[in-house]
This record gives C-alpha cells, sequence and structure tokens, in this order.
C-alpha cells in the first residue's frame, strides 16, 4: 500500500481529534472512531498516541477524551446561521461520490461546536461520517486541494483534462470561481485557460492531475464574477441569450410553481390556449445544462421555443420510444413526432 502524504496524514489525525472533541461529554472508544472515519483501527491508535503525546487527548476507561473536555464551549455562530451552514454542507456530502477530508474536518468541527447547545451535533457527525464511507480516491482530493489553494492564493494551476467526448489535453488556468452544479452533482472551476487563451469551465471530477506553479494572477477587472452566470441554468454560460418557452401540463402545476425560477427575465404565467396549463419564459445562454432539468418532467413539459431545442427533444422522445419497442409517426398536420402506436393508432 502506498505511503499517504505528510499533509493526508495530518489530514487524518486532525479527523480523530476533532471527532473526539465532539464527543467531549461521554467519550469515544478506539473501535467507534474507525468505524465513524473508516480508518483502520491501527492507522488511529498511531494517531491517538501522537495526539495524546501533544496533550490534546486523554484515556479513561478504554474512552478517549479531549484534555479541556470540561471547559465550556461557546457557540459563536448563532444557531440559525449554523443550520444554514449544515444544508450547505449537507448539499456537499449530497454531491460528493468521493471522500473528502477537508469536508469531513469542517463537518466534525461544527458538530463540536453545536453538541454543546444544539441537537443539530449529531447530524453533523452524522453527514461526516456518511462522507467518510465514500469511496476513497486520494488523487482526486489531492486535485481538490490544489484547486482550491490555486482559487485562494491566486496561483495559476496546471492541469491534464479529459472532456467527456475528447482526448486530455493540458493547460494552465487562473481560477476565478469555483462553483457547485445542482444538476450532476459536480464542482467546477471558472477562469481564464491558456490553451484557448479564453474564459473556460472545468468540471474538477474531469481533471486528471492537477499542479500549483510559482506564477501568481490577478483577476482581470472585466471578469464579472458570479454575475457570469447571471444568464446561465446552472454553470453553462455565454454571451448570446435565447428565449426558452416551457408548457407545463396541469398534473404539475403547483409543483412547478414552488421551482426556483432560473434563467433572465422569467414569466410564469397561466397558458391562454391551453386552460390549466403553465407558460414559463426566460432568458437562457447556453440550453446544455438545461436539458437534463427538462428531461426530469417527463410527457408534463413540452417544449415550445427555440426550434432547435424542441426539435432535439422530440428526436430524444422518438429514440425513448423505439428504445422500449413503439414506433412513431409523424403527423401530417404539424410535421412532429406523435406516439400514435402508444393508443393504438
Amino acid at each position: 500500500m502506498p505511503r499517504i502524504s505528510d499533509q493526508r496524514r495530518s489530514q487524518r489525525k486532525q479527523q480523530v481529534y476533532e471527532l473526539i472533541r465532539s464527543h467531549a461529554e461521554g467519550g469515544i472508544r478506539t473501535a467507534e472512531i474507525a468505524d465513524t472515519l473508516n480508518f483502520a483501527e491501527r492507522t488511529v491508535r498511531d494517531y491517538l498516541r501522537e495526539i495524546e503525546e501533544e496533550y490534546l487527548i486523554t484515556k479513561e476507561n478504554r474512552l478517549w477524551f479531549p484534555v479541556d473536555n470540561r471547559r465550556p464551549v461557546k457557540l459563536e455562530i448563532p444557531p440559525e446561521q449554523l443550520v444554514v451552514l449544515y444544508i450547505a454542507l449537507r448539499m456537499f456530502v449530497k454531491q460528493s461520490d468521493r471522500r473528502n477530508h477537508l469536508a469531513e474536518n469542517l463537518l466534525l468541527k461544527i458538530a463540536q461546536l453545536a453538541h454543546t447547545e444544539l441537537s443539530l451535533g449529531d447530524d453533523l457527525q452524522q453527514a461526516a461520517q456518511e462522507l467518510a464511507h465514500r469511496p476513497q480516491d486520494d488523487d482526486y482530493e489531492d486535485i481538490f486541494v490544489q484547486v482550491v489553494r490555486a482559487y485562494l492564493f491566486n496561483l495559476r494551476l496546471h492541469i491534464r483534462y479529459h472532456p467527456y467526448r475528447s482526448e486530455p489535453f493540458e493547460t494552465i488556468v487562473e481560477p476565478y470561481l469555483i462553483e457547485p452544479s445542482s444538476f450532476g452533482y459536480g464542482s467546477y472551476l471558472i477562469g481564464h485557460s491558456s490553451a484557448p487563451n479564453a474564459y473556460r469551465t472545468y468540471k474538477l471530477e474531469r481533471i486528471l492531475s492537477a499542479e500549483l506553479t510559482t506564477e501568481t494572477f490577478v483577476v482581470p477587472s472585466e471578469f464579472p464574477g458570479l454575475e457570469i452566470l447571471r444568464n446561465a441554468w446552472s454553470i453553462m454560460y455565454g454571451n448570446d441569450p435565447v428565449r426558452v418557452v416551457l408548457r407545463f401540463a396541469p398534473e404539475v402545476k403547483r409543483r412547478v410553481m414552488e421551482s426556483n425560477w432560473r434563467g433572465d427575465n422569467p414569466i410564469v404565467e397561466d397558458d391562454p390556449d391551453l386552460p390549466g396549463y403553465l407558460i414559463y419564459a426566460f432568458d437562457i445562454s447556453d440550453t446544455t445544462d438545461l436539458k437534463p432539468w427538462i428531461r426530469t418532467w417527463g410527457a408534463n413539459v413540452e417544449v415550445l421555443e427555440p426550434a432547435y431545442l424542441r426539435d432535439e427533444m422530440i428526436g430524444e422522445a422518438r429514440a425513448l420510444a423505439q428504445r422500449y419497442g413503439w414506433q412513431t409517426t409523424r403527423s401530417q398536420d404539424d410535421g412532429h413526432a406523435r406516439f400514435g402506436d402508444l393508443f393504438g393508432g
């Protein structure tokens, strides 16, 4: 088994310590620590010995306690704000299909604060344990750390990237933003890329390697920050917005009305032509990450505009019908695909 880096070892030892601090009142056994953090018990014992030598923890009747367990911990974050932070961290845990020690440490630290005054501490600790049992990917975690550091300290980053539909390539990037996506549960780096000498968006999960350089950068004044995503559905942005018009069926009207409206200049109104239906219109710069959302509504949504997006959805509907063994016919009235065979027509 390859030896982990000193930085990773320090992070893991910190996780052990934070977990013990979160059990300041009742203590915690070595086996419980190993199970919660998904570490080998032998490894945990090594960490415990080192932490104990630093006079940070003590052992009583097979239970580990922090040495300052009798000191009251002051909750400096207002409880309501802590809940907001908890929700944000839960979203991070849900979107992470691999382990992330940085997030685990943060969850455990916040749990230690919350335990003294709120029941929320147990939920935070459980979220950390959930993340701890995700598949370990040392390369991904190292890449995540390098990207974050490049972003924090304005350092250029040399990456090797594997696009979804083409061969891997190398480039130097300047991270201006790190942005999560609610569709596909990924995280993205947005900034300047040397390869095309332009702004680019790179999915962190597709970065094969990342190495910090010693070259610093300054975010250009013309970079709009989060405003760059104003016309984006999630991550994909552009300079030429297009008007999208969707029609939702009555069965999902109430649920659609509960949605967080995205896009620019949104209009939500009853359909004047079909009673009970709902029209949702908005401007968007790129429809790439809009299409997965449209698909989630199935037959309860119809794309009216733009024409190219409508044609794409029609093509997908026909392909889906054929996948399930149904034949589609084309209406002579409007030229659009219909599922005539579904009803024996």
